[in-house]
């Protein structure tokens, strides 16, 4: 065997080698979104601990009855929230709707209030608001909630899993019953900010 052909084995070996280690490497870990902002000095602590809460449950995955990082459901998810924060919710979704003090305009929300929606938005993608085909006491029934972030978005535990998503699109506008709020914010009502989250697709 000739020298250059020898070193055309060796670049080959090297080559399949490395091909191999690529295949075998395990795939690196999702990367898991960073805690929201906070800067601002001096801000009330339930807030701070409200955010930092947010931090821990994103992206975990939607579970009836859950209400832990493991997977919770849209009551389950604001209860824990707001149990970090030192403010306790009752669990169910209509039980938190009748607690707090009533936020009377959208454009009045403030980081921290939970909005809810009634039984529309389980018809989402289904053309049945125009079609007239579901029924009339669903409008009074409410039924799924989340936490308002700011800038017309909020988040919630969606059966996609806890996401961001936005008050006015189609389903959340037609389904939204109103609002409460449980903590006493500054008048600026400061929006967190996340970074490196995407809105949900809805």
């Amino acid at each position: 065997m000739t020298a250059k052909a020898g070193r055309g084995w060796i670049l080959l070996g090297a080559a399949l080698l490395a091909l191999m280690g690529c295949a075998e490497a395990p795939p690196l870990p999702a990367e898991r979104p960073e805690t929201p902002h906070l800067a601002a000095p001096g801000r009330p602590a339930q807030e701070v601990a409200l955010e930092r809460a947010l931090g821990d449950f994103y992206g975990v995955p939607y579970k009836a009855g859950g209400c832990t990082p493991d997977g919770v459901d849209c009551s389950g998810f604001i209860q824990a929230l707001y149990q970090q924060a030192g403010v306790k919710l009752p669990r169910t979704v209509a039980e938190q709707f009748h607690a707090g003090r009533p936020v009377p305009a959208p454009k009045e929300l403030r980081f921290g209030d939970v909005v809810f929606f009634n039984r529309y938005c389980q018809s989402r993608g289904r053309e049945v608001f125009l079609a007239g085909l579901v029924n009339p006491a669903w409008a009074d029934e409410v039924c799924h909630n989340g936490l308002y972030l700011g800038e017309g978005r909020f988040v919630h535990a969606s059966p996609r899993g806890v996401q961001v998503s936005r008050l006015d699109s189609e389903v959340w506008r037609k389904s939204y019953m109103g609002a409460r709020r449980f903590l006493s914010l500054p008048p600026d009502g400061r929006a967190v900010t996340f970074y490196k989250l995407k809105e949900g697709e809805e």
